[in-house]
């Protein structure tokens, strides 16, 4: 019943997004969900079942005493562990897991990017659930002991014996020789029953054990090394160098701004909406847009280290959260240092959340800017410093700056718990994300704010200014969150440094983050050999292609294709296209792509 209770929480929350399921689907997740629930029952149950059993031999009031304190700390963790995966759910489509609570290193970021709702869900949640748990168990489930002065050595023997096989059992999920797994709670199509029926602690329990060791151990190594290297050098081998020669100069200065959660979605010219960014609309006009760019992860730490390393995002493991891999990583920035570019970051908030701070140091910026470092009564959200500060400090900042210089700009408003000044006419469309369109809107604003100032300095014709996403976010069109549309993301090349054929134009390529590395160099004319990972976006000749990683694998994107993977597996969801021949060398492409770059991962 505690479960079922707190799955039908997860289905309030979650009403938006079920509420076209026939209801008899949706009572079907508690009749699925029974055998991870008992799984994860008989996990629980093991100690006070050892507690009660020893009270047939020694002092029941004292282990009395202990099970009470057990059992009423697992309902206060159960509780919180229900209630923060319903807002972890509802920001990011998952279930609370190992790299969930990695998170969680850094709580005061967790806290301070959490929105009201959802700490008032987490803490209100908690209390509800716990209280009517912890009042039932006190007044109907465990009984006053009972002080008997016989003891029973040989039945409590037994008693212990058979009773732990039981549990054992139980958290198998029965006598079969598979263990149970998550797939004993998936029954439908509908993703989002198949995780309201998946128990919230067991999930949890199971990605700890399960992914800890993954730093040592390939999980998706299923082909021949040497056929699946060799696939790898046929994806990336170049036929011709014909690439497209965009820029005036290789002598140019660069203005990279990473745009917090932007989705494609966003994008006038993507989707044919208006009134989200204006303003971005505009400035496509003296750049080069690129309409098929998609997010190579989920997280900021994902998205920057392809865009500033070229290394795609793996599943489980975040490479910056390791400092003993990420140190063998290439790095933009160290590479246009060698050819005398001056570097900066600025950001208005804490680097320290997802260990941001280390990686962005080991990319050897020469000038680093977070949130302490900028003037103390500069607004600011709950988050982080509003984009307009932040912007308007790098305009005036950079006037003291040597040229050629590279000098990188994270936004920050776009981020939950979206609380930005209301300075631009608010959306009013019916939709749960809203706050966040309204964010986006406001940080189009800030952009505009930004062009107006930065086109009056010295150095604003001779600079290219890359404006691209970190990773996505969910949006008022619902894409689904392993989908291709959910993972689309926009960049825009603008600013007098580009070509005046190339300005005003589009580039309709698949390509991803992890592209934009080389994509930039070899424009400069620079090396670019050893970003392995990377394709050159403007030449016609390379394979394009985007993969992101999921939780459990990888999904692959092509102009006609859409491949969904299960690394751990080795399963290909079914597609549309599955007759298709094609489709056989895809699949070995992108299984080749996971094997050996967690590969690579693991020997860093």
């Amino acid at each position: 019943l505690f479960f079922a209770f707190g799955r039908i929480f997860f289905l309030i929350a979650n009403q938006d997004l079920i509420i076209e399921i026939p209801k008899s689907e949706i009572f079907a997740t508690f009749w699925h969900a029974l055998r991870l629930d008992y799984s994860a029952i008989s996990y629980i149950l093991v100690i006070p079942f050892i507690l009660l059993t020893l009270q047939l031999i020694f002092n029941r009031k004292f282990l009395n005493l202990l099970l009470k304190i057990y059992m009423i700390t697992f309902i206060i963790l159960c509780s919180i562990l229900i209630f923060s995966d319903i807002s972890i759910y509802d920001e990011w489509s998952l279930k609370i897991n190992y790299k969930a609570i990695a998170y969680l290193k850094n709580p005061s970021e967790v806290i301070e990017s959490a929105s009201s709702t959802h700490t008032l869900t987490v803490i209100l949640g908690t209390i509800f659930l716990s209280f009517i748990s912890i009042y039932s168990y006190l007044h109907w489930i465990i009984k006053p002991h009972i002080d008997v002065k016989k003891r029973f050595y040989i039945p409590a023997f037994f008693i212990l014996l058979i009773g732990l096989g039981i549990q054992f059992i139980g958290i198998r999920g029965g006598v079969s020789p598979i263990p149970i797994s998550q797939s004993a709670a998936y029954f439908s199509k509908h993703q989002i029953l198949n995780d309201a029926a998946v128990n919230v602690p067991w999930n949890l329990m199971h990605s700890s054990i399960r992914f800890s060791s993954l730093n040592y151990n390939n999980p998706f190594a299923h082909l021949d090394e040497t056929t699946a290297r060799a696939t790898i050098k046929e994806l990336f081998t170049v036929p011709t160098d014909s690439s497209l020669s965009v820029l005036k100069s290789e002598n140019i200065n660069i203005v990279l701004i990473v745009l917090e959660s932007w989705s494609a979605d966003l994008i006038e010219t993507i989707t044919g909406e208006e009134g989200i960014t204006p303003f971005f609309h505009e400035l496509e006009k003296g750049g080069i847009l690129f309409t098929q760019l998609y997010a190579n992860g989920h997280r900021s730490q994902q998205g920057l280290s392809a865009i500033l390393s070229g290394f795609p995002p793996i599943p489980i493991q975040v490479i910056t959260d390791n400092i003993e891999k990420y140190q063998n990583l290439n790095s933009l920035v160290k590479d246009l240092k060698k050819v005398g570019y001056q570097s900066s970051f600025y950001f208005g908030g804490d680097l320290v959340y997802g260990n941001l701070k280390a990686y962005i140091m080991f990319n050897g910026f020469d000038k680093i800017v977070e949130e302490k470092d900028f003037p103390k009564d500069l607004a600011r959200g709950k988050l982080t410093i509003y984009d307009e500060e932040v912007l308007s400090y790098h305009v005036k900042d950079m006037r003291n700056e040597k040229e050629p210089f590279f000098s990188m700009i994270f936004t920050g408003s776009t981020h939950s718990p979206y609380d930005e000044p209301k300075k631009v006419e608010q959306l009013t469309w019916e939709c749960a994300e809203l706050a966040y369109l309204n964010s986006a809107k406001y940080t189009d604003y800030c952009l505009k704010k930004y062009f107006d100032l930065v086109k009056n300095e010295p150095w604003y014709d001779n600079t290219l200014f890359i404006l691209v996403a970190d990773h996505s976010h969910k949006t008022h069109k619902q894409n689904p969150y392993h989908s291709p549309d959910y993972q689309h993301i926009p960049m825009l090349w603008f600013g007098k440094a580009i070509k005046d054929e190339y300005r005003g134009t589009t580039i309709n390529a698949v390509c991803s983050q992890v592209d934009i590395p080389l994509t930039l160099l070899r424009q400069l004319h620079l090396p670019t050999e050893h970003y392995r990972w990377s394709l050159d976006i403007f030449n016609p000749t390379t394979e394009k292609f985007a993969a992101f990683e999921t939780q459990w694998g990888m999904n692959w994107i092509r102009e006609n294709h859409f491949l969904r993977y299960d690394g751990f597996k080795d399963y290909f969801y079914p597609t549309e296209n599955e007759n298709d021949s094609l489709l056989n060398k895809e699949k070995l492409y992108l299984k080749s792509y996971l094997q050996v770059l967690y590969d690579e991962y693991i020997n860093y």
